[in-house]
């Protein structure tokens, strides 16, 4: 192998467990973005921000999703995108396949929201679902917001494909398509609603005995910046300001009760906590050990 040939990570998947549960965060790639993305910020004050914590200048997101295991049922919180995003993207099938779990094994898919990074995978280029027998979850808000009587718009004009694309993703899932609220879908598993980067935005918490986990979907894109300053926002978010309000809320929650946190653009293995230092937030990343 020269020097300079590339080299691939050989699996992109961690896991961890949450009392009964074994949890495995499934990378489905990276994606890099340009600094205007992040709002509240100068391009010139996102590069140093990111510098400054050893990252490249440009946003690079992690995307990516959770296994849960529990009693033998297997459960998927998010699909990744597919091959809607690009050929950095669109890991996330093979890396399940690294933990012997094939598509077709899948009992019930979680959604936190229906943006292409978190439900582009669920149907392949013939828009036949990949996931052949799993039930879907989703925030009644979220449907209303994507299959309401007013069409979706947003910042970024992305919403002609988006739409698109969601329409096709709830006919291949017909007969399987649940919209809840704040409840529980599977014993130990319960919906979080936590709007702004769409207003049916979800987070979903999973407890047993007295350990807990919340996957905390999209309160953050960038992490290095937004936990320690969670005033910054997205373009791709549809309410920016109730964005930055349930982004501190959240922090707050999970800082003040010792809540372990998983994210679909968290740092990849994608499981940690936030403390608080001084008057904001700091990511302390799960330490990786061999045994689960």
């Amino acid at each position: 192998m020269s020097d300079n040939q590339t080299v691939q990570q050989v699996s992109g998947t961690c896991r961890r467990r949450v009392g009964e549960f074994i949890v495995t965060a499934v990378n489905d790639g990276l994606i890099p973005l340009p600094p205007e993305v992040l709002d509240g910020l100068t391009p010139d004050e996102v590069a140093t921000a990111l510098t400054a914590r050893f990252r490249p200048p440009e946003p690079h997101v992690t995307v990516g999703g959770y296994l849960i295991e529990h009693r033998g049922s297997l459960t998927l919180v998010d699909t990744g995108c597919g091959d809607q995003m690009g050929p950095t993207m669109g890991r996330m099938i093979a890396n399940l396949m690294t933990v012997g779990v094939d598509p077709g094994r899948i009992d019930r898919i979680l959604l936190t929201h229906l943006h292409a990074d978190h439900a582009g995978g669920m149907f392949d280029a013939d828009m036949a679902a990949v996931f052949p027998r799993a039930e879907v979850f989703l925030s009644v808000d979220e449907e209303r917001h994507w299959y309401g009587d007013t069409p979706p718009t947003d910042a970024v004009g992305v919403s002609e494909h988006v739409n698109g694309y969601a329409r096709g993703l709830r006919k291949a899932y017909a007969g399987r398509w649940h919209p809840v609220g704040e409840e529980e879908v599977a014993p130990g598993i319960r919906r979080v609603a936590l709007p702004g980067h769409t207003p049916g935005h979800s987070g979903w918490h999973i407890s047993s005995g007295d350990e807990e986990l919340l996957i905390w979907g999209d309160i953050t894109h960038v992490p290095v910046i937004q936990i320690a300053r969670p005033e910054v926002g997205m373009v791709f978010d549809v309410d920016v300001e109730q964005g930055r309000n349930t982004r501190r809320q959240i922090l707050d929650r999970v800082a003040s009760d010792g809540i372990a946190i998983g994210g679909m653009h968290l740092e990849f293995p994608g499981f940690g906590h936030v403390v608080r230092t001084g008057q904001g937030y700091e990511y302390v990343p799960a330490l990786w050990r061999p045994e689960v």
